[in-house]
């Protein structure tokens, strides 16, 4: 059994460093609850390993996960709700099954331990950026034939080319931590409060301001108190 359980803490050190994923919005980030599962999975459980040493496991089963929640939501949720949450971030790509151990009397009862795909996981929704930014344009655009008000020539095309820029910027943002990863380890830094800080500030970036120089200075023409 301590043998089995080795893989539950070799699981840490054989994921990737990081990982880049895009998931629908409505599935992951309008549920805090399965914010709250990544990072308590980040964070793990310290306890002693087969070698006898004592380390953080980073692969957590229902109850554990579970009991950790509760800390965090002051409240426990059944195992049905909970599975219910862990298998949309093994669809979404998040986590996944490390391993199944044979616990219990006699090793009858199967036991599920879940964990990251990464270690680092730097989460984004470029396909709602996109879809968001579309519809506000589109709206837009029936007001202006509405006003008879001219557009730029490359309207249409400047949500695609905001949601392409973001993703081109967030990839580079997620490589730039890695490098200092073992640092912001050490200080017990918050990895992704660092990746959404540098979206935010990256929001005023220059290519964003080219995109929309244009549109802005026909707003400014036509809006007399702007």
């Amino acid at each position: 059994m301590a043998k089995d359980r080795q893989v539950l803490f070799d699981h840490w050190e054989n994921i990737p460093s990081f990982v880049f994923v895009n998931v629908p919005k409505d599935k992951y980030f309008s549920h805090p609850i399965r914010r709250d599962i990544i990072r308590l999975l980040r964070k793990g459980i310290e306890e002693e390993s087969p070698d006898g040493n004592l380390k953080v496991r980073h692969a957590l089963n229902v109850t554990e996960i579970n009991t950790e929640l509760s800390q965090i939501t002051e409240s426990v949720i059944s195992k049905t709700t909970l599975y219910f949450h862990l298998d949309i971030l093994i669809e979404l790509g998040l986590i996944d099954v490390v391993a199944t151990l044979h616990e219990g009397p006699h090793g009858r009862n199967k036991t599920k331990y879940f964990g990251r795909v990464a270690r680092n996981l730097f989460v984004s929704s470029s396909q709602y950026i996109y879809e968001n930014y579309k519809a506000q344009f589109d709206e837009f655009q029936k007001f202006t034939r509405l006003i008879s008000l001219s557009l730029p020539t490359n309207y249409s095309d400047i949500p695609k080319c905001i949601s392409e820029t973001n993703e081109d910027s967030f990839r580079v943002f997620a490589k730039w931590l890695i490098k200092y990863e073992e640092l912001i380890d050490e200080n017990q830094i918050d990895m992704n409060l660092l990746f959404e800080f540098l979206k935010t500030v990256n929001s005023i970036h220059s290519d964003y301001i080219n995109l929309l120089n244009e549109l802005s200075k026909v707003l400014q023409k036509n809006i007399p108190d702007l």
